[in-house]
C-alpha cells in the first residue's frame, strides 16, 4: 500500500506544478521546432513568454535544458514522442516513436510528459500502444501523462466532430492519461460534450494561428466556460508580437484574474 500512496502523491504533486487551486492550466506549447526545424523563436521571445507567468509549457529536450532557469517557476511537460520531421514529404503513416524515457524526464525535471495518439486512424494501434506502456511507465514513477488526442491523425481520417473528439478523448483516459489536450470541435461552447465526456482534465490546443488576439483570448474564456480545464496554445502565443502580454490575458481569461 505504501508504494501505492507514494506514487499518487507523486502525480498530485506534479500536477499542482500545473493545474491551479480552481483546476485549471495556461499550458504554451513550444514543442514545434522538434519536427518544424523552426517555430517559437529563442532567446528573449522565450524569457518575454515566461514573464507571463503561464502555468506550464509543452517544450523539448533542448528547451527543457537551455531553459531550466527561465522556465522555473512553470510546470514542465515534456514532448517524449516524435522522430520525424517535416523537412521531406509529410508521411501518411504514423512513424513516431517514443524518444526519451519516463525515468530521463524525471531527471530533466519534467513534472509531466506528452505524446501525441491518433484514435481512428488506419494505423492507430501504433500510437495507442505507445500511449498505453507510457502510461503504465509513468505510473510507477508517479509521472502525469498528457495524451494529444487527435481523432484520424492529422489527415482526419476520421472528421473532427464533437463525438469523435469526445470518444478520442475518452479512449486517451482509459489508456491511463491524466490530461487530455485536444482539438475543441467547432465554437468553444462545443467543448463542453468533450469535457463532460471524459474523467480526466481536458485542455483546447489552439491549432492554427487565428486572425487576432482577442479571438485567442475569447476561445480561452469559452474553453473553460463549457468546462475545459483549460489551454494549451502554442503558435498563437510564440507568434504574438507582445507574448507577455498575450499570456497574461490568457492566464485572466482562464483563471479569473491575473495575480496568486
Amino acid at each position: 500500500m505504501q508504494h501505492h500512496s507514494a506514487v499518487g502523491a507523486g502525480k498530485l504533486r506534479r500536477m499542482r506544478r500545473m493545474f491551479g487551486a480552481d483546476g485549471r492550466s495556461v499550458f504554451v506549447a513550444i514543442d514545434h521546432a522538434a519536427y518544424m526545424g523552426a517555430g517559437p523563436p529563442l532567446g528573449e521571445p522565450m524569457r518575454e513568454i515566461a514573464a507571463g507567468r503561464p502555468d506550464a509549457v509543452l517544450a523539448t529536450w533542448h528547451l527543457a535544458r537551455a531553459y531550466a532557469d527561465v522556465f522555473a517557476d512553470a510546470g514542465l511537460v515534456l514532448r517524449v514522442d516524435g522522430g520525424s520531421s517535416e523537412l521531406g514529404d509529410m508521411p501518411a503513416d504514423d512513424v513516431n516513436t517514443i524518444l526519451h524515457r519516463a525515468e530521463e524526464a524525471l531527471r530533466i525535471g519534467a513534472d509531466c510528459v506528452v505524446v501525441l495518439a491518433f484514435p481512428g486512424a488506419p494505423d492507430e494501434d501504433k500510437s495507442l500502444g505507445r500511449l498505453a506502456r507510457l502510461a503504465s511507465e509513468c505510473e510507477m514513477l508517479g509521472l502525469p501523462v498528457m495524451a494529444e488526442m487527435i481523432p484520424g491523425g492529422w489527415g482526419q481520417a476520421v472528421p473532427w466532430t464533437v463525438e469523435n473528439v469526445s470518444r478520442a478523448a475518452r479512449i486517451g483516459a482509459e489508456l491511463g492519461a491524466d490530461i487530455i489536450k485536444t482539438v475543441c470541435p467547432g465554437p468553444p461552447e462545443r467543448f463542453a460534450e468533450v469535457a463532460e465526456a471524459c474523467p480526466v482534465p481536458v485542455v483546447a490546443l489552439g491549432g492554427p494561428k487565428m486572425k487576432t488576439e482577442d479571438d485567442v483570448v475569447a476561445v480561452a474564456r469559452g474553453v473553460v466556460r463549457a468546462g475545459g480545464a483549460g489551454i494549451a496554445f502554442g503558435r498563437n502565443v510564440w507568434g504574438s508580437d507582445k507574448p507577455r502580454q498575450l499570456v497574461e490575458r490568457l492566464r485572466e481569461a482562464v483563471h479569473g484574474e491575473v495575480g496568486d
